[in-house]
């Protein structure tokens, strides 16, 4: 009968056995949770620590290529009087024309020299959402996106400049050829061309290719956001 002693028996025993199963199935879920979480903070710290290793190589990259920057400034500077005629032809050719090289230092090719590895993996298989703090996650974002966009505006102002004095000048000009090697390569005889509207117009462009890397703000910013990921990181 339905309300036997032995009915009751099976009816406690299939609830008991039912309680067994659900609460093995969340103790399941809550262990998986557990572990998934511990691991999703564990490949958190990774990247974070990664990211800042790459920032730290754009630090240390920015701080060679302002060297570099002043460096080309500074030959310009030395050669612009004489290309815009304001000066004469200066006795020290050979220095002369060793600056009229300088002046072209980084502006051969648009190198995209930003350490974006660990960002693009981040952005590539979804891990970005790993960094749980919605802010940090967006100045990383902001990071690389602006510098996107510099270097698609320092692009854009590439000039002829060095193309220009590298069919005129052997690129060893810069620092291993003499006078006599300049002679012998008939550099000399290139002045006239350095005096010219047209390498006026290119000195022109390199002076404002060179002004507006020099005032990128990638360097500060890159440290800044090195310093928040250290602090997030310390807070983790």
């Amino acid at each position: 009968m339905i309300d036997s002693p032995e009915f009751g028996k099976r009816i406690r025993w299939l609830l008991g056995e039912t309680l067994v199963v659900v609460l093995g199935v969340l103790i399941a879920i809550g262990i998986n949770d557990y572990w998934n979480e511990r691991q999703g903070r564990i490949l958190e710290r990774e990247y974070l620590t990664r990211l800042l290793e790459d920032v730290a190589a754009d630090i240390e990259y920015v701080s060679s290529a302002r060297s570099m920057l002043d460096r080309k400034l500074q030959a310009l500077d030395a050669i612009a009087p004489v290309v815009r005629g304001l000066a004469p032809v200066p006795n020290d050719l050979e220095t002369f024309l060793r600056n009229v090289a300088l002046g072209g230092l980084g502006g051969a090719s648009s190198t995209y020299w930003i350490t974006d590895t660990t960002f693009e993996d981040m952005e590539a298989t979804g891990s970005l959402r790993l960094i749980r703090d919605a802010e940090m996650r967006r100045t990383i974002g902001r990071y690389y996106g602006d510098f996107e966009t510099f270097f698609a505006r320092s692009r854009d102002r590439k000039t002829g400049y060095v193309s220009f004095v590298h069919s005129r000048l052997p690129s060893e000009l810069r620092d291993d050829m003499d006078f006599s090697d300049m002679e012998k390569f008939g550099a000399v005889d290139a002045i006239e061309e350095f005096m010219s509207p047209e390498f006026q117009y290119l000195l022109n462009q390199e002076y404002n290719y060179a002004y507006f890397n020099q005032r990128n703000n990638i360097g500060p910013t890159a440290e800044k956001l090195a310093q928040q990921i250290k602090e997030y990181l310390s807070s983790i």
